[in-house]
């Protein structure tokens, strides 16, 4: 591919050819405004002197002379830009005529110019003069302002050349300066060098202390990309440990309680279905030992749809983030016994799924450590927005974090680290406050400027 032309022999050419169109302007407007006035004074006096000529003709045309016709014409062969002289009679016949040798040179450029001269005698017409003009005058003035111009062009390109390279070097060097500083920065990858900010135009010294200003906010943002790569494969190991752990306890609840219970309901409804085959046993006790496994396959759905409720909430999908956070105080009230509420502000705009699933999955992590760690007896959870921000807080009158805080482990993938990574990554934080009396923490999620319909949260839907 053809490299374009460098930036100073782009500013050479541009310098010469702003000078020389300058000078060709004005130049030509000069020449056609010369030429127009002169071509005009020619004229005027070819048409004093066709009248001088013609007013002389007109007793000749009276008296019918046409020798003393020709004789006037014959006047006109010292004005070497007449080529011929007709005179016509009141019928606009042909009544003398007068032209000029052919061996005299001439222009060969167009035709010549015509100028007619009515006559009158008396305030009536009796004719009229009609000479046929070359300017070759004009044609001569014109080629002396082209070799003019010519040579006023070929002086100014010379001192433009001279200007030209004396104002591109002084201009150019800088930034051919700063383009070599640019490269090294560039090869090197090394974004801690600066660019030194040269004495030059307002314009190239902006534009080296712009490329520092860049630079710097490069290098902070690589700084700040590496924390947050390392932190993102931290969080990334965490997630993975606590999936594996998150298994792990699926894996003993499913085995200790529902499984359990589908294998002993399985044996009762064998045995109960075997009994009319069985020595001994009676229909009533075939009907007690399907009872019995019939009991038994209910709790373990029971059993197994808490599980799913657990892992993911229907009524969070189905009825959005208010019904779900009052799922979840009923839930921890009914299975924990701690007299926890929730408060929904009735103004809450709506959200959508990501951000409701996001703010869900936080309120059961911090209730889950309420549950576990602050030994609490009352706890609040309150969702509002304020100022474009959407804040879930949960609250306690446990014991706060100062002997616990390092102890805060997380299930399905959440402790407080990976809440505050998960909130960075959409633009929002976590905010705690505690005491020797209870904790308050505090989650702030910008609103999104434009919620979709499609899987939007209403928070005003009816609660369970």
């Amino acid at each position: 591919m053809r490299q374009p032309p460098s930036i100073r022999r782009r500013l050479l050419l541009a310098l010469m050819l702003m000078t020389l169109l300058t000078l060709a302007m004005a130049t030509g407007l000069s020449a056609l405004m010369d030429l127009r006035l002169f071509r005009d004074h020619m004229l005027r006096d070819l048409q004093v002197l066709a009248a001088v000529v013609g007013e002389s003709c007109v007793s000749a045309l009276v008296f019918n002379s046409k020798e003393s016709a020709e004789q006037r014409l014959a006047t006109l062969a010292g004005e070497y830009q007449i080529r011929s002289a007709t005179l016509y009679d009141a019928q606009h016949q042909p009544f003398a005529l007068w032209q000029r040798s052919p061996s005299v040179p001439h222009s060969n450029v167009g035709d010549g110019i015509e100028i007619a001269y009515p006559l009158r005698f008396d305030e009536r017409p009796v004719g009229r003069l009609v000479l046929t003009v070359r300017l070759d005058e004009l044609e001569r003035q014109a080629r002396t302002y082209a070799w003019l111009a010519a040579a006023v062009a070929l002086l100014t390109l010379a001192v433009a050349l001279t200007t030209a390279l004396r104002l591109q070097r002084r201009i150019a060097r800088p930034i051919m300066e700063l383009e070599g500083a640019v490269r090294a920065v560039s090869e090197r990858e090394d974004f801690s060098l600066r660019v030194p900010v040269l004495r030059a135009e307002r314009e190239v010294h902006g534009l080296a202390q712009t490329f520092n200003r860049m630079l710097m906010q490069i290098e902070q943002r690589e700084a700040a990309l590496g924390e947050a790569n390392t932190a993102l494969r931290r969080l990334a190991s965490d997630l993975a440990m606590s999936e594996e752990a998150e298994k792990a306890r699926l894996a003993d609840e499913l085995h200790d309680s529902p499984m359990q219970k589908l294998a002993l309901a399985q044996m009762q409804i064998d045995a109960g279905a075997d009994c009319n085959g069985t020595a001994g046993m009676d229909r009533a006790e075939a009907q007690k030992q399907l009872a019995a496994g019939i009991q038994l396959m209910r709790e373990a759905i029971d059993e197994l749809r808490t599980l799913q409720f657990e892992l993911s909430p229907p009524v969070l999908h189905q009825r959005g983030l208010a019904a779900a956070l009052d799922w979840l105080a009923a839930d921890t009230r009914e299975r924990w016994g701690i007299a926890l509420t929730c408060s929904v502000a009735a103004d809450l705009p709506a959200l959508d799924r990501r951000q409701s699933t996001v703010l869900f999955r936080c309120a059961r992590e911090l209730v889950n450590n309420l549950i576990k760690h602050a030994g609490a007896r009352n706890g609040t959870i309150e969702l509002a927005a304020a100022e474009e921000v959407i804040e879930l807080s949960v609250e306690d009158d446990g014991r706060g974090f100062d002997r616990i805080e390092g102890n805060l482990s997380a299930s399905n993938g959440y402790g407080l680290d990976s809440i505050r990574e998960r909130l960075a990554l959409l633009g929002g934080n976590l905010e705690i406050h505690s005491s020797a009396t209870g904790s308050r923490l505090i989650v702030r999620l910008p609103l999104s400027p434009d919620n979709p319909a499609e899987g939007s949260d209403n928070p005003k839907s009816p609660r369970p």
